[in-house]
């Protein structure tokens, strides 16, 4: 772990965080339970204040790379649904077993797996945060429609790629504007292929406006579901480390409404209210900043836009540009074999063992601790609870206003916090009115 702030270990803010909740001995709260709900907390305040910010260096022999994966990567997606099931057991009272189950019959691990995989999908969807290379699909020549594997959870990009000739990127269209646009009766022609579209086709399908004349494949950007968990094998989450809270509330929302035993209406509704904020903060997320290419600087722009103003960039995947291409959350294209640099909300640093240092400032601290204390109360349930709840609101108020704070250093923050969401801008795919309640 990167050392800046070298004034304040883990065990001395266990202690306090114990003194806090009147459990200096560690009966109601153990220590491992109060290292996890500071480094929750200090994943939280990362989110609301976009405060570890990190530049980072990499080259790869691959057009298409995901910070969530690469080497080095500050942005490494290291959490899997075992963290997750063992916070929720905590905050509901349960052992923390982890992928297995030894609690009381309000629960079970199948309960908890369900939840957490249904809210992890939807943030998925939502933040767009698994975007991935699909090669080699299959296309039947003069067939005007392709199939995809279930795990597809939406289609960015298509390039169709023919045995013999030149690829061609497809434009994203409704098909009805072949109709009105294109060639009288455009569905009796064959040759290559200008658009696709996914408006009036089945799910897991996409049409072309004309169906390919010869033998050839299918390249999209597409946005994958995550794997399927199987309690007690440890999957990996696949979404960014700092929102794991979010998918905590988001589940035990899901759980505190199970009939008869579990349900618990009052912190149910709250449990859901953190997650839709969560999933708002995901959507605002400054993940890519600045680039570099061999140290010179260049634009980051959409996938959308490199397709619409730079045809067939990546028929020259070493010399494009030069240009980083953003698509989902991580997920970028830049020149192969160059020198790459980028400037990234990196993951909050977190301490592990005792002698671990907070990566904090002295005047974020108090906020820290108040998050983490929300936390610990959750448990505890009724007045006492509700009252932390005031404490929380505080912290959150303290974290908007060091966000201001820190967007206040340059004229264009603003563009800088909005680049990692050039693609969804440009190619909206999500309204957050639709989200599940």
């Amino acid at each position: 772990m990167t050392t800046n702030y070298t004034w304040l270990q883990l065990s001395t803010a266990i202690s306090q965080l114990a003194q806090r909740l009147n459990d200096a001995n560690n009966i109601f709260w153990t220590q491992a339970e109060l290292t996890i709900y500071i480094q929750q907390a200090l994943r939280q305040f990362n989110c609301l204040t976009f405060t570890f910010k990190t530049d980072f260096a990499f080259s790869s022999s691959q057009l298409w790379n995901s910070l969530g994966t690469l080497t080095g990567s500050p942005r490494l997606r290291t959490l899997t649904d075992t963290n997750v099931y063992t916070q929720i057991e905590y905050m509901l009272m349960e052992p923390p077993t982890g992928g297995t189950w030894t609690g009381t019959n309000q629960f079970s691990i199948a309960k908890l797996s369900q939840a957490v995989q249904s809210r992890r999908d939807e943030m998925i969807q939502i933040g767009n945060l698994n975007q991935v290379l699909m090669e080699n699909i299959a296309l039947t020549p003069n067939t005007r429609r392709t199939y995809l594997p279930d795990t597809v959870l939406d289609v960015a990009r298509v390039r169709y790629i023919p045995v013999s000739g030149s690829p061609t990127t497809l434009y994203r269209d409704d098909i009805v504007a072949a109709e009105f646009y294109e060639v009288p009766f455009y569905q009796q022609s064959s040759g290559t292929p200008q658009i696709f579209g996914l408006s009036s086709e089945p799910p897991l399908t996409f049409d072309v406006d004309i169906p390919p004349d010869g033998p050839g494949t299918y390249e999209a950007v597409v946005l994958e579901s995550g794997a399927e968990l199987n309690p007690p094998t440890a999957t990996l989450l696949n979404i960014p480390d700092d929102f794991a809270w979010v998918l905590v509330y988001g589940a035990l929302g899901d759980l505190l409404t199970n009939e008869p035993e579990a349900i618990d209406t009052m912190r149910a509704a709250y449990c859901k209210q953190r997650y839709q904020d969560g999933l708002l903060l995901l959507q605002k997320i400054p993940w890519i900043m600045l680039g570099k290419v061999d140290n010179a600087a260049v634009s980051c722009d959409s996938i959308f836009a490199a397709d619409r103003y730079l045809p067939n960039w990546d028929t020259t995947p070493a010399s494009f540009g030069p240009l980083i291409v953003t698509g989902g959350v991580d997920f970028l294209a830049a020149p192969t074999n160059a020198g790459i640099g980028i400037t990234c909300l990196g993951n909050a640093p977190v301490p592990v063992n005792g002698t671990d240092y907070l990566q904090v400032d002295r005047a974020d601290y108090d906020t820290v601790l108040d998050l983490a204390q929300a936390f610990a109360m959750f448990k505890q349930g009724g007045a006492e609870w509700q009252q932390t709840l005031e404490l929380e609101a505080r912290a959150i108020q303290t974290c908007n206003a060091e966000n201001a704070r820190l967007r206040s250093f340059g004229a264009f923050s603003d563009i800088l916090a909005q680049r990692g969401q050039a693609q969804d801008r440009s190619q909206e795919r999500y309204n957050t009115a639709n989200q599940k309640k």
